[in-house]
């Protein structure tokens, strides 16, 4: 039998539990075709030089993660095929239950989650709107399959090497941004999946509505992860039509009204809360997008499916951890830290596609020049934050440095804090930016008429 090469990288560590993957899901992860497979932003060696299947040794951490909560709220210490199978009745039990408590505290448990997540967010007062019930969500909008591209007419018999050159560098900036957006998803439901959980937050005021609900939600929401994993991969079902049945949840953007309004469907509690911190993130994840409207659709078309969402949901909160193991957050009070956090997301998010590939890399790495790049922009933005307080507080205005990523302008630390711009629109014109943008290109847009394209 031949020896395991030095150079070759580790399988899936199930630690000394029993628990295993399904086979076709770990096959996936080996072999690195899935949504996030050979992502640039995964790092290629581990600290001590040997070749990473990266997406192996997350997804290891995180199923381990996912077996242990099983075990904690059902009590059950081997979980294998057999044992499986007696969790699902206990789900089923378990999620009926809740339905019947919920059903008769419905319009108290919609207002605490809207409170849940704005205050574990830090959202200002009047910055967004939100529109939570708890039902049933259908699939309308929802988008199974990436969308195919509407075909280009007839190119000319003879070559315009000018044009060919452009095209070749749209399809090198549209794969960048693809990769980009499909690692902000991940971040979105690595997020939001964590925020499954939130309802120990307020463990006492759900106590008092029914002391059992925290037990029952612990059961579903970690037998849930668990099906994730244990149950074969759902692609299948979803071209098939099956999501219709399994979907518990869903979060749209309405940008119309003002301020934005998030509304946000979920069976349960725990998912309504997961949909309406998804609807945020979503939110202020939408200025990661290319600022032209037509490469975003390409990007928003080919990138956010529900195929990709399920992997999203698998490898993301592993994603998220990492991404927040970097935030020095140990200098901050709670309402400070939760204040700059939305900013350093916000500039994060707003870096051109190539430094934010690179930076997230090396954020997933854990290295030290990931470590010091984020200090530097959170530096950055305290100074930023300071000024801005010392002109609220003495009413002078001061000459403030500009952040990178942030245009140089104040009015974007308006939109960092998820603050849509109140300037007025009424004076801008469409066809007026349109023919701007083809004499002179995206980049001699102000940040006014950006705004008002994002808002179109």
């Amino acid at each position: 039998m031949a020896k395991k090469k030095l150079n070759e990288a580790p399988p899936i560590d199930y630690g000394s539990g029993r628990e295993r993957m399904s086979p076709d899901i770990e096959g996936k992860l080996r072999s690195q075709e899935h949504p996030l497979g050979k992502h640039q932003a995964f790092p290629d060696v581990d600290k001590n030089g040997i070749p990473d299947n990266f997406e192996e040794l997350i997804a290891s951490q995180r199923f381990q993660d996912v077996v242990q909560k099983v075990k904690d709220a059902t009590g059950v210490e081997n979980i294998d095929p057999q044992t499986f199978m007696s969790l699902q009745p206990m789900l089923m039990q378990a999620a009926q239950r809740v339905l019947q408590i919920e059903s008769q505290n419905k319009e108290a448990l919609e207002n605490l989650a809207v409170e849940l997540v704005v205050g574990e967010m830090g959202i200002p007062d009047g910055d967004l709107q939100f529109d939570a019930k708890l039902e049933k969500p259908n699939m309308s909008g929802m988008q199974q399959k990436p969308q195919e591209k509407k075909k280009k007419k007839k190119e000319p018999e003879f070559p315009n090497f000018e044009m060919e050159d452009e095209a070749a560098k749209r399809l090198q900036k549209l794969d960048l941004e693809k990769q980009k957006r499909r690692f902000i998803n991940s971040l979105i439901q690595g997020s939001a999946k964590k925020a499954h959980y939130m309802y120990h937050l307020v463990n006492e005021k759900l106590n008092e509505i029914n002391p059992d609900l925290i037990g029952l939600y612990s059961i579903v929401m970690s037998v849930n992860d668990l099906m994730y994993w244990v149950m074969p991969d759902m692609e299948g079902m979803i071209s098939g039509g099956g999501a219709e049945q399994a979907m518990a949840g869903k979060e749209e953007l309405d940008l119309e009204t003002n301020p934005p309004t998030i509304r946000a469907k979920g069976l349960m509690f725990p998912i309504l809360v997961h949909e309406l911190y998804k609807g945020v993130m979503e939110y202020v994840s939408a200025h990661g997008l290319p600022s032209d409207p037509d490469m975003a659709q390409d990007v928003i078309g080919s990138e956010d499916t529900l195929p990709a969402e399920i992997w999203d949901l698998r490898l993301g909160p592993v994603i998220w951890e990492k991404f927040l193991e970097v935030y020095p957050d140990d200098f901050f009070d709670i309402d400070e830290q939760k204040r700059i956090k939305n900013y350093f997301y916000f500039k994060f998010v707003s870096l051109e596609a190539q430094e934010f590939l690179s930076l997230a890399k090396e954020i997933l790495s854990g290295s030290q020049t990931g470590k010091d790049q984020v200090k530097k922009m959170i530096d950055d933005i305290v100074t930023q934050l300071k000024d801005e307080d010392y002109e609220d507080a003495s009413g002078e205005t001061k000459s403030v440095p500009d952040i990178p990523g942030f245009e140089g302008t104040m009015d974007s630390l308006d939109d960092i804090t998820i603050r849509p711009t109140n300037k007025p629109t009424q004076e801008l014109d469409m066809d007026t930016i349109l023919d701007k943008i083809n004499k002179q290109g995206m980049e001699s847009l102000t940040k006014s008429e950006k705004d008002f394209l994002y808002n179109l």
